[in-house]
């Protein structure tokens, strides 16, 4: 019999694993917001028999003894992380800080209710593994590690104390979004800030516009980069360079994207134009959405760009402010840049321009640069690093963390190849990712360690249309508890 049905069979597995997921998202977990999320682990795992701690940071870990007869096998660390990246839709009013997601059950998938991503990264993965705990499903030793800011840099998985991993053998990370897919190697990334100080003026114009370019399904930029899909933070740019091309407009605001690792789905700018260009504006917003309908396709179709009258505004960017930073967001590579050496279907390396925004009079432009070699890596780096300094921006804030590079026998990597084709008949695809996984953190404080990382299907991560298809959590809870057991 296999473990599907040893677990009550697929509609009892699945009911079991949404609970476990709607109570961990019953309360907000942004990147840099998860505490209410670790109290609520602290007492789950307290209501498990467990005895959890809660480092400086907001890691949390709990030892979970072997069960009867299997003392001595191997440790194996389950690991996971807490937040997730919380993507608002447009005129939603969903205040990350504040409000949590809520989960619906739709067609065979689990999404949100349209307000904001769901956050099936990583909490599905989490939900699994607090929910086979409760099946009595056998296993050795076990530690289980819950991390904070996974999202913005793996700053979590850096403050772990490496005593927590000391002594194990395997760590299994669940923070994997392909069913069937056990993950070998992950990128590097590089999350760039560069900046300037706003310098406004008087308006010389008239008439004042909000231009809006909606619609795009955005995505993780890591993951989805190779899908073609739009950045509307680099159309906007495009965009408002095309205008100023043929029309004296003055710039008054900018904002599109919401973070450095989810490709903009949206954005918006408040322009300012002489009297009388409102029509020619109007006409040339409608030009530009039958280009991008034609060069996007079917797979983007509810792209809008828009025009729309506004109070004439006090001031607006400078020329020079104005003029240098569309032309940044125009330099600064978006989209594949490299093919992986030893996965050659993978992308080995890329650049996504996630965010452009204003803060406390600083006009910021953020991109994330992923990278499986080094050599790809400086190429970017120097490429971006040159047109800042052209555009008279600034390297204020960045933040870099390691590959994880793999290893050629690994254990870990046998044994859920074995168990995923004894419990589904079907063979597991062993690959590298292009997004930052946390064993390559990890695996720098106790590198003995044998490292993989899986995960149920989770789609569009990162956007207002993540979802998960139920269809995939049986098996997935299938293969963690054959592995628990072999192991």
């Amino acid at each position: 019999m296999g473990w599907i049905e040893r677990l009550g069979g697929p509609e009892g597995v699945i009911a079991g694993i949404l609970a476990e997921f709607r109570a961990l998202s019953a309360r907000p977990h942004s990147s840099g917001h998860e505490a209410e999320e670790g109290a609520y682990l602290l007492a789950r795992l307290e209501r498990l028999g467990l005895s959890p701690r809660r480092d400086g940071a907001g890691n949390v870990t709990a030892l979970v003894p072997a069960t009867p007869g299997r003392e001595g096998r191997p440790v194996l660390i389950l690991q996971g992380h807490m937040d997730m990246v919380c993507t608002p839709a447009a005129g939603s009013g969903f205040d990350p800080r504040t409000d949590a997601p809520v989960p619906v059950v739709e067609g065979g998938y689990l999404r949100s209710d349209g307000r904001s991503s769901l956050g099936a990264d990583n909490n599905l993965g989490n939900a699994v593994v607090l929910w086979l705990l409760e099946q009595g499903v056998p296993h050795g030793p076990l530690r289980l590690i819950f991390t904070v800011s996974e999202e913005t840099g793996l700053s979590g998985a850096a403050q772990v104390d490496p005593a927590w991993l000391s002594g194990a053998d395997f760590l299994l990370n669940t923070d994997g979004f392909h069913l069937g897919v056990a993950v070998a190697s992950s990128s590097g990334g590089r999350r760039e800030t560069y900046a300037r100080p706003l310098e406004t003026c008087s308006p010389r114009g008239q008439e004042a516009f909000v231009l809006s370019i909606l619609g795009g399904l955005g995505g993780h930029s890591g993951d989805d980069i190779h899908r073609g899909r739009m950045n509307a933070a680099r159309e906007l740019g495009a965009l408002l360079r095309g205008l100023r091309e043929a029309v004296p407009l003055e710039l008054a605001a900018l904002e599109a994207g919401s973070s450095y690792n989810a490709i903009p789905a949206g954005g918006w700018a408040a322009v300012v134009l002489p009297a009388g260009r409102g029509a020619g504006l109007e006409r040339a917003c409608a030009s530009f959405q039958e280009d991008l309908r034609r060069w996007y396709g079917a797979q983007e179709p509810h792209i809008q760009v828009c025009a729309r009258r506004t109070p004439l505004p006090e001031q607006v960017w400078s020329e020079p402010c104005a003029r240098d930073c569309l032309a940044l967001m125009g330099s600064l590579f978006d989209g594949v840049y490299a093919m992986h050496p030893r996965f050659p279907d993978v992308v080995g390396a890329s650049a996504s321009l996630g965010r452009v925004c204003v803060e406390e009079a600083r006009i910021l432009v953020q991109s994330f640069v992923r990278c499986a070699q080094q050599e790809d890596a400086l190429q970017l780096f120097t490429q971006h690093d040159r047109a800042a300094q052209s555009a008279g921006f600034s390297l204020s804030r960045v933040h870099s963390y390691p590959g994880w590079p793999g290893e050629a026998d690994n254990p870990l990597l046998d044994t859920l190849c074995r168990v995923y084709r004894r419990e589904t008949g079907r063979e597991m695809a062993v690959t590298a990712v292009h997004v930052g996984l946390e064993p390559s953190v990890l695996g720098e404080k106790n590198p003995k360690l044998h490292m993989a990382s899986t995960g149920p299907d989770i789609l569009d991560a990162h956007a207002v249309t993540e979802r998960a298809p139920l269809a995939s959590l049986p098996d997935y809870a299938a293969l963690l508890a054959g592995t628990l057991e072999a192991l």
